[in-house]
């Protein structure tokens, strides 16, 4: 594994200089998803050097270049939109929720929210919704006549500057912000005394017990254990009332109401050895390597999403990726992409995926449902899957990353 040099770095929770490598990645997509037959083809790449604080244990990516946020999170494609019945019914979920503490007509501010799925499942329950999104994909037109008020910018946006909020929505967005306490400090600022707020991101602790390499992609700065978040949200002015595990703990949700902030000083501790972890994450990188170069024949990805982009960056040099197959059919026209080249993104057909060898779920947080639509094409070749372990339909795929 090369290392990069170290960059200058603070903690965010413990406020320590001093951190260690433990996983990195020299040339590492920045998109999931990106406009193919783009004219710099050559652009697009960035770094990881993901250290663990010598304080606390926190991960971040040293190398993530906070002058590009701006154009990372306006990129003109939307991702994870919910297409399959397992993430659609997700979103309605989480809105049925929230709209448990709420009253009807309630202000809801969605702060991140993608394509909008969230906040149009709460305004179908009653809910006035103010949806903060930077995509430059997204158009207000999508929104007509539903209740939902878009604001296609960075939080915080001015325009909302003094507002209160009954509740505040904020999922999977604080592990993409470099520096957390002022964001979350203008989100207890947008909410009302008597509301709640809702947090989801993913969860430290699982890319720790799985030592889950796909887990670190680019656009994550940081990686929050449970304790960490809680630190966090204490100190900017948040009390937590509810804790949820999301997708078998691959992610944490927050229910939280306002409290003040704290003011007693308290302390992340680390139960990280930097050196295991880092030996651990590079044993998952080799078993990988010699799974995909034992395969005898065209490979095919299934899922072009983040964990799709991590792989592209560790593997597609040494392996020549035959086809990336998605179901979103927004996704037409567009590629992954990886230092080899482009992999133009195609609805699965019988016919194509028949032809590959062995095929690859990257969504894997959605395998089991993905692998039994495959098996239903008649394909009869090695399914593998990025989860692992594998904890659902062992009979209809294997991990990537087993020995």
């Amino acid at each position: 594994m090369n290392t990069p040099a170290a960059a200058p770095h603070r903690c965010v929770v413990c406020g320590s200089g001093n951190a260690e490598t433990v996983w990195s990645v020299a040339l590492t997509p920045m998109h999931a998803v990106r406009p193919a037959g783009m004219a710099d083809a050559a652009s697009g790449f960035g770094q990881l050097d993901i250290a663990a604080c010598s304080g606390c244990g926190h991960l971040s990516n040293r190398a993530f270049d906070t002058d590009a946020a701006d154009e990372l999170y306006g990129a003109l494609v939307l991702t994870n939109e919910p297409v399959s019945p397992g993430m659609i019914a997700a979103v309605d979920e989480t809105a049925a929720l929230i709209m448990r503490h709420l009253k009807q007509e309630s202000a809801v501010l969605e702060v991140g929210g993608g394509g909008g799925a969230l906040s149009l499942a709460l305004a179908r329950r009653s809910a006035r919704v103010d949806l903060v999104e930077p995509s430059r994909a997204l158009q207000p037109e999508r929104f007509a006549g539903t209740g939902v008020a878009l604001h296609r910018a960075m939080f915080p946006v001015p325009a909302l500057a003094g507002r209160l909020f009954d509740a505040v929505v904020c999922r999977q967005v604080i592990e993409h912000v470099p520096e957390p306490a002022p964001f979350l400090a203008a989100l207890r600022a947008s909410l009302a005394d008597d509301g709640i707020a809702y947090l989801e991101l993913p969860s430290a602790n699982d890319i720790l017990r799985r030592h889950s390499i796909v887990d670190f992609h680019y656009p994550h700065v940081h990686y929050y254990r449970r304790a960490e978040m809680e630190l966090l949200l204490a100190r900017a002015g948040f009390a937590v009332a509810e804790v949820f595990d999301i997708k078998q703990g691959h992610d944490m949700g927050f229910l939280l109401r306002a409290a003040k902030p704290l003011t007693r000083e308290a302390r992340a501790s680390s139960d990280i050895s930097p050196s295991e972890f880092a030996a651990a994450l590079a044993e998952r990188r080799a078993r990988a390597a010699r799974r995909l170069a034992a395969i005898d024949g065209p490979i095919a990805l299934y899922g072009a999403n983040a964990y799709a982009q991590a792989l592209l960056g560790l593997y597609q040099e040494s392996t020549p990726f035959a086809a990336m197959f998605d179901d979103t059919a927004s996704y037409a026209g567009r590629c992954v992409y990886g230092p080899a080249g482009e992999i133009t993104i195609e609805p699965p057909r019988g016919e194509r995926l028949a032809g590959m060898a062995a095929i690859v779920i990257a969504a894997y947080l959605h395998d089991a449902e993905i692998a039994r639509k495959i098996s239903t094409t008649g394909f009869r070749g090695p399914v593998y899957t990025l989860r692992a372990p594998v904890v659902d339909t062992p009979d209809l795929i294997a991990s990537l990353f087993d020995p």
